[in-house]
């Protein structure tokens, strides 16, 4: 190879490198410029400090509707973020609320169809979250319900309403007072009940939380794709404690409890012991349940 092929060569490649850097510089200008023209998308955690703080005050409503809605939000320190709100979002900021759930979750759902949902319940359930839905009796078997698809897990709790007029209800309470209450309780039943629970104890790490602040989420939407894709919805986010406290009421007068509630404890701590002492000792259930009798919330 001669001088001059060597010189044509290398001006080529240098060519290349230099053509190539200014293109990447020039298609990150335009990127980053295109992007700072879009209004700044914030997610949930940007949305609300409050939400991740340990004791949550929330107040709070999700709109499902065609038009992407935009207003401005104040950020510390004083910085105006817009707000680009849209369906996609929506259903994200929704399962985020439920995800939230740390101690119990009590689902009061005429339709339940969304398979994300459905999976986020699962999930709940799997690391200790106790986990009850009323359903309405004509819509829990109506394909594509998710209603089965839950029923195959025994610690999460599905009951069909047992009265004849139409259960209507869209709501979800996350972190009651009287549910954890009740959870409590039931943990003090497996601890003189259930003789595995010792053992069992050691693997369940304790709330790092002594004190939990609920929420209810209601409003028109159904948990189901079509209502969250194609209907407009609204659904209001509040803890307020008189809300929560009413909403805490009438999921009781739903509820019915209908099994024996040492077996229930079993399903709690995981235990799958058959022995007799365990499923058949209900002269110390009834004891303790004369004890708790004046406790205002269903055991």
């Amino acid at each position: 190879m001669d001088w001059k092929s060597a010189k044509f060569i290398l001006a080529s490649t240098a060519t290349a490198v230099v053509v190539s850097q200014v293109a990447k510089k020039l298609i990150k200008y335009f990127y980053n410029l295109k992007k700072s023209s879009q209004p700044l998308v914030a997610n949930d955690d940007a949305c609300s400090e409050v939400f991740n703080s340990k004791i949550r005050d929330i107040n709070d409503v999700i709109l499902f509707s065609d038009d992407v809605v935009r207003h401005t939000l104040k950020v510390p320190p004083n910085k105006d973020v817009t707000i680009c709100e849209s369906r996609e979002l929506n259903c994200f900021k929704l399962i985020k609320y439920i995800k939230s759930a740390r101690e119990t979750l009590d689902v009061c759902m005429y339709l339940i169809t969304s398979s994300e949902i459905a999976e986020q319940i699962i999930r709940l359930g799997q690391r200790h979250v106790l986990v009850r839905i009323v359903v309405d009796s004509d819509m829990a078997n109506t394909p594509p319900s998710q209603i089965k698809k839950l029923q195959e897990y025994s610690f999460i709790r599905v009951q069909t309403n047992k009265k004849s007029i139409l259960m209507h209800h869209k709501f979800c309470i996350i972190d009651g007072p009287k549910a954890i209450q009740r959870k409590n309780l039931l943990k003090n039943y497996a601890e003189k009940l259930n003789i595995h629970s010792q053992f069992v104890k050691q693997n369940v790490k304790p709330s790092k939380n002594k004190y939990i602040k609920g929420f209810v989420m209601s409003g028109s939407l159904n948990w189901s794709t079509q209502a969250m894709v194609s209907n407009h919805e609204s659904v209001i986010v509040t803890s307020n404690a008189n809300i929560v406290n009413k909403f805490e009421k009438e999921f009781e007068s739903l509820w019915v409890e209908d099994e024996p509630i040492n077996t229930h404890m079993m399903q709690h701590h995981m235990c799958k012991c058959k022995c007799k002492l365990c499923v058949t000792n209900y002269n110390a259930v009834h004891q303790y349940k004369v004890k708790y009798k004046n406790v205002d919330y269903k055991t």
